[in-house]
């Protein structure tokens, strides 16, 4: 299995890094605000059946987390999630 990129911190939380400003959805695919770059805690992942591509980075999956605009349980792609790779959950973060 490869190494976890996403650490437990308690409370059902775990830290990841985000290396990109990233734009934050509903579950349904809504845009409802952003999620800034640095560290930050998910609660865990899915498959949303939704592509988002940056570069050469593509992913299906989604974090949930409370974004920088005040939403909660709202979700940003795993692209945008530091030691991930295309199309894979990222290590270390359960799956919702």
């Amino acid at each position: 299995a490869p190494d976890p990129v996403c650490f437990s911190i308690g409370a059902g939380k775990y830290n990841c890094t985000v290396w990109k400003q990233a734009e934050s959805f509903t579950a349904s695919g809504t845009r409802v605000g952003v999620l800034n770059a640095g560290t930050n805690y998910f609660y865990c992942q899915q498959n949303l059946g939704r592509r988002e591509t940056s570069g050469r980075w593509t992913n299906v999956w989604w974090a949930k987390t409370d974004d920088d605009s005040g939403n909660t349980g709202v979700y940003v792609s795993d692209v945008y999630i530091e030691g991930g790779d295309n199309d894979e959950p990222v290590p270390g973060l359960p799956v919702c």
